[in-house]
């Protein structure tokens, strides 16, 4: 897999679990690009790319929305893990992520971290919003 591949399956996964959830008014993080990191696949340089959102909704029920999500991980591959003391935390791994979650208090969030692949996470910082300078 490219690291243009690994990148876009990142955004296919947060904007399908968006979906899933059957919340709307979802806020990707980053103006909506993925951040690219710095990892490790077979001892060679590689590069993941996370990723994440969060919506403000009301009248949810979260127990429903957090089965949604688990159930459309499972068409991914994706094994999850539900937890719900004190809050619904969905935690999920493997299939076309590393690492990914769903809370549901005291916003949504959802959180992921995409697989390692070989590649330079440098070379992916070019196309990343700029944040604006600190106020005088």
């Amino acid at each position: 897999m490219t690291p243009e591949q690994a990148r876009d399956q990142t955004m296919s996964v947060l904007y399908g679990t968006m979906r899933a959830s059957g919340i709307t008014g979802w806020i990707p993080d980053a103006e909506g690009q993925p951040l690219p990191q710095g990892c490790k696949v077979a001892d060679e340089d590689g590069v993941t790319f996370g990723h994440g959102a969060y919506a403000q909704p009301e009248n949810t029920d979260p127990a429903a929305d957090a089965q949604r999500v688990v159930d459309y991980w499972d068409t991914l591959g994706i094994q999850s893990r539900v937890v719900t003391d004190p809050v619904i935390v969905v935690f999920g791994s493997g299939g076309p992520v590393n690492a990914i979650s769903f809370a549901t208090s005291p916003t949504y969030a959802i959180s992921l971290g995409g697989i390692c692949v070989p590649g330079d996470p440098f070379a992916y910082y070019d196309g990343l919003p700029t944040p604006p300078p600190p106020a005088p």
